[in-house]
């Protein structure tokens, strides 16, 4: 799941580890009446278990690659009061919290909600636990609203209500003036970043607008597809493309083209979030893709990004761009698997 993590499927043997990780007071300060009883803990196991038989997800148990043991409880699973929704859960073993291994966890669990799952994912958390309120913000989820939980005693403070970005492919029937200058704001203001989207920083709009009007030319003509990274309220905040249909003996590759996050929301995984959002709507909806492909260029560390998200490089040309006199860069070709088999 994560360099340092692993998340896997409950077994029934796991229950001590549930007792010790449910059952330590120190990890539950901010609210002491939610710790469960030993009963309550073998209850809620077996409903993990259950969750995973019926939906095939739920929350599993968090395996340090390092030593082998279960670190932490976390997932995805179906909410009973809303079937569209997947509640995201975290908990981390007291001698691992001031490690980011909570981040790590958390971001790589929303991520891999965006790639499989067609549910939004959402989360609730008190108000009063601080650190649960930064690893959801820090995960890509954005706070909405408030909500009682219905398990609190009554009277209990509203909890904080959280959702996760949508990241959607867009009918080109729904392409608009709206969305075109959205999307050329977005472009030039990465650009203007450093991002490596197909230009050099203080490129003119007029040449974005350019670019993005012959990418838009083929979603129209479809062979290519425009995903859209949307805040719950609905601001743009990244967008990609998927070039597909280039015809024998391509098509069964599709292109990853001009992926870009809004600057201004770094540090909130929103980057992988579109990544892997983009994955899941490959999976869906381009059938006749296997292989995933994508360029792009040395220097940014961008590889060890796209790595991270299950890319493979296969091939890289040194030097093979040229930005200017004296800056010259590598050009790398990495690829993904649409099937759970490794690239060689």
């Amino acid at each position: 799941m994560t360099r340092r993590l692993v998340l896997r499927r409950p077994v029934e043997g796991d229950l001590e580890d549930y007792l010790r990780l449910h059952g330590d007071p120190r990890t539950y300060a901010h609210a002491p009446h939610t710790m469960p009883s030993p009963e309550r803990c073998r209850v809620r196991l077996e409903g993990d278990l259950d969750s995973w038989q019926a939906d095939g997800v739920g929350y599993g148990a968090v395996v340090e690659r390092s030593s082998g043991e279960v670190v932490g409880w976390a997932g995805l699973r179906i909410k009973d009061s809303d079937e569209t929704e997947l509640n995201l859960y975290y908990r981390l073993a007291h001698s691992r919290l001031g490690r980011g291994l909570g981040r790590e966890m958390s971001r790589g669990v929303v991520a891999w909600g965006l790639e499989h799952r067609p549910e939004r994912v959402t989360a609730m958390v008190d108000r009063v636990n601080g650190a649960s309120v930064a690893t959801a913000t820090a995960a890509g989820l954005v706070q909405t609203a408030t909500r009682v939980n219905r398990d609190d005693p009554p009277g209990s403070e509203p909890m904080l209500y959280f959702e996760a970005p949508v990241v959607a492919a867009v009918d080109p029937a729904d392409v608009d003036a709206g969305l075109t200058d959205a999307a050329v704001d977005l472009w030039a203001r990465v650009n203007d970043a450093g991002g490596s989207v197909g230009f050099l920083p203080g490129a003119p709009r007029a040449a974005v607008a350019a670019a993005l009007d012959r990418h838009l030319a083929d979603v129209f003509a479809g062979v290519s597809v425009l995903c859209t990274l949307r805040d719950p309220d609905g601001t743009l905040r990244g967008l990609g493309f998927w070039e597909h249909s280039r015809g024998f003996p391509y098509e069964h590759v599709a292109g990853l083209k001009r992926l870009m996050v809004d600057p201004a929301a770094q540090g909130r995984n929103l980057g992988r979030l579109l990544l892997c959002g983009m994955v899941g709507i490959a999976r869906r909806s381009l059938l006749a893709a296997e292989l995933l492909r994508l360029e792009y260029r040395d220097g940014l560390g961008l590889g060890d990004f796209y790595a991270a998200a299950g890319w493979t490089e296969v091939g890289r040309v040194p030097r093979g761009l040229k930005l200017s006199d004296t800056d010259y860069r590598d050009d790398v070709t990495m690829v993904r698997r649409l099937d759970p088999a490794p690239q060689s």
